[in-house]
């Protein structure tokens, strides 16, 4: 007997077309609702499995249930991605250096280099880098040029170590914008790697198979979207090193782990770096922009000695973060002096602690420019939340909100969004099918009278094109 796919187009067709899920999913972009409907089939996986070992598809009615469940859920989520991996708010971006950071920047390039200069370079960048370790939890902290040289460094040391590479296949691709670890690992051919898992999941049995005996480098990416990867906490990989004949050491890389408690500000705990280090990993590897303010470079936590065997691989040392770079990330260090001052010097903290009251009087302000707008029928300011990503366990938080109803004369909510999207500057907005959604938490307050701004060019171009349309009738 041929067995059924777990999933054709015509049984998610159906799905989709359910009145319990059309009803719900009209009111969301269609990239949330896709995104839920993948979230459930991930969540879902090892029944579905299971299923297909029996030869039957999964339940429809008890699919379709599950996901009206989880797309009612993201109706309280009202912006996907508030803070990205690499400390930009999002959709929208803001000023990223602190200040004293920038001032940094530029003072360094128009100076020029001597011997004395250099030496207290050095000096610096010893203070900075033992202030970095001890904000991560961690003995030592090793700085590259980027994340992928910071990968590179690390798999150079695994093969000189002689060390299997296990990786979970569905890490080898799921990376932003075209980065992907398996051009790292092609980078070294003859580092042996076990790939394990399944695409969309991965159990401690798999990476148990995948050891035999000698040294050992398990690879996690965690991303965003998902605290621990699918299944396996790094608890129970600590499991391997208690059974190994050989090293087994655990890298997490992060896409999201920051320097500090964070979780006041969203509805469920953020891990940080020392945190991720508590749990079981020996390496902690992320962007630098994870101090949320800092230039992007590749950070990697761990203890001394496993660090001064990585730095003096080739990779490593033709790698390095250039001064410029580094004298911002030191700046950027210094600011973590107390939380207090993080939070009111680095640009994307201080948005991020922006207090409610202080959203909310923005919100019913712009809401009241925007209402005389001649292409804006009606605008409210609304309480919602912000994500830091779609189907996120990371949680959300609280915002307030600009819900523009666009004059069905001119556009509707698709085509306002898609104007303010290929506008210059870029206005990245959430739309429904009666309105958009502006965020004010994702914009600076200086960026209020940009927004009303550009609604008024809205408005003199309709003017001008009714004036236009007159004179030649």
């Amino acid at each position: 007997m041929t067995k059924n796919p777990t999933f054709s187009i015509a049984y998610l067709s159906e799905i989709l077309a359910s009145p319990k899920v059309k009803t719900i999913a009209s009111k969301l972009h269609p990239a949330t609702v896709m995104s839920v409907v993948k979230g459930v089939f991930d969540d879902l996986s090892q029944e579905f499995w299971a299923s297909l070992a029996a030869q039957r598809r999964p339940d429809l009615n008890d699919l379709i249930d599950k996901i009206v469940a989880r797309l009612a859920e993201a109706l309280e989520i009202t912006e996907p991605l508030v803070l990205d991996a690499r400390g930009r708010l999002f959709p929208n971006e803001v000023e990223k250096l602190p200040e004293v950071a920038a001032e940094q920047a530029a003072w360094l390039l128009a100076e020029p280099q001597t011997d004395y200069s250099r030496r207290q370079e050095q000096v610096s960048e010893r203070a900075a880098l033992g202030k970095l370790a001890k904000l991560g939890g961690a003995e030592s902290v090793a700085v590259f040029a980027t994340t992928k040289a910071a990968r590179a460094a690390v798999l150079n040391w695994a093969l000189n170590k002689r060390a299997r590479v296990i990786v979970a296949r569905r890490e080898m691709y799921e990376k932003d914008a075209g980065d992907r670890f398996e051009d790292a690992l092609d980078m070294f051919p003859a580092l042996e790697r076990r790939e394990v898992g399944a695409c969309n999941s991965v159990r401690y049995e798999d990476y148990a198979r995948a050891y035999e005996n000698g040294n050992a480098l398990v690879w996690r990416s965690i991303g965003r979207w998902n605290t621990e990867g699918r299944y396996v906490t790094a608890d129970e990989l600590v499991k391997l090193k208690s059974a190994a004949s050989g090293e087994v050491t655990l890298l997490g890389e992060f896409e999201f782990a920051p320097l500090i408690d964070l979780s006041a500000y969203f509805n469920v705990a953020i891990p940080t770096v020392a945190e991720r280090l508590k749990s079981g990993f020996d390496l902690a590897l992320l962007d630098a922009a994870q101090l949320i303010g800092g230039p992007n470079a590749g950070l990697l936590f761990g203890s001394r000695a496993t660090l001064n065997e990585i730095s003096l691989t080739p990779y490593a040392q033709l790698l390095k973060l250039h001064r410029v770079p580094f004298a911002i990330l030191a700046k950027t260090v210094d600011l973590y002096e107390t939380r207090e001052k993080a939070l009111e010097k680095i640009p994307i903290l201080r948005t991020l602690s922006t207090s409610l009251s202080n959203l909310q009087s923005r919100a019913e302000r712009l809401a009241n420019f925007l209402d005389t707008c001649e292409c804006v029928r009606r605008a409210q300011p609304l309480q919602g939340h912000s994500a830091l990503c779609l189907n996120s366990p990371f949680g959300a938080s609280p915002t307030r909100l600009v819900e523009v109803f666009p004059s069905a004369t001119y556009f509707s909510p698709a085509e306002l969004a898609a104007k303010l999207e290929k506008g210059s500057p870029k206005l990245l907005v959430r739309w429904t099918q009666d309105s958009v959604l502006l965020d004010l938490r994702t914009l600076a307050p200086e960026n209020d009278l940009l927004v009303l701004e550009i609604f008024e060019q809205f408005d003199a171009s309709l003017r001008a094109a009714n004036l236009t349309e007159k004179s030649e009738q």
